[in-house]
């Protein structure tokens, strides 16, 4: 009887033991957190006012491009990007990073890559557009040529052209 009863709290110690092993491992990996993963990226920024180059009575996009040399490194906070979501997610962060912090449609959209070349979304008119285009234009070019893959940055202008490279 001794050895019935002594095998019977043997037993229920070592299943009471091993569930409470696995309850603590489970508890530990609940307790994990998924690691964030972050590529850093050289961003170009310019120290001048574009309006300096860029104000309607002066339109001076190249004068404005050769300020576009200060480099800064930041953080893109996404993980397993492919090489053109990497140079799209760059442009982004250049932009918030700048004046331009307000213009913030880029995306897949805004920027397709064929080849070795990145092509701009055509962009609607509104007042002011051909002066914001002034400062825009190199600030885009300057930090998409800092790509060895990017040889050509092409503005579309044609709606049915940007369609036919979104397909």
């Amino acid at each position: 009887m001794k050895k019935l009863i002594f095998s019977l709290l043997l037993a229920i110690l070592l299943t009471t033991a091993v569930s409470g092993c696995n309850f603590f491992k489970a508890k530990q990996t609940q307790n994990i957190a998924p690691q964030a993963t972050s590529t850093e990226v050289s961003i170009l920024l310019s120290a001048e006012d574009p309006n300096k180059y860029c104000n309607g009575a002066d339109m001076d996009s190249e004068g404005f491009r050769k300020t576009i040399t200060q480099k800064n490194q930041v953080k893109i906070d996404k993980g397993n990007l492919s090489p053109n979501q990497l140079i799209i997610e760059t442009l982004a962060a250049a932009a918030n990073n700048s004046e331009f912090s307000i213009y913030n449609n880029i995306d897949e959209k805004y920027l397709k890559i064929v080849g070795d070349t990145a092509y701009i979304q055509p962009i609607d008119g509104w007042a002011g557009v051909s002066i914001f285009l002034c400062y825009w234009k190199p600030f885009v070019e300057v930090n998409l040529m800092q790509f060895p893959e990017i040889k050509k940055v092409e503005w579309v202008n044609d709606q049915n052209k940007w369609l036919e490279l979104s397909q």
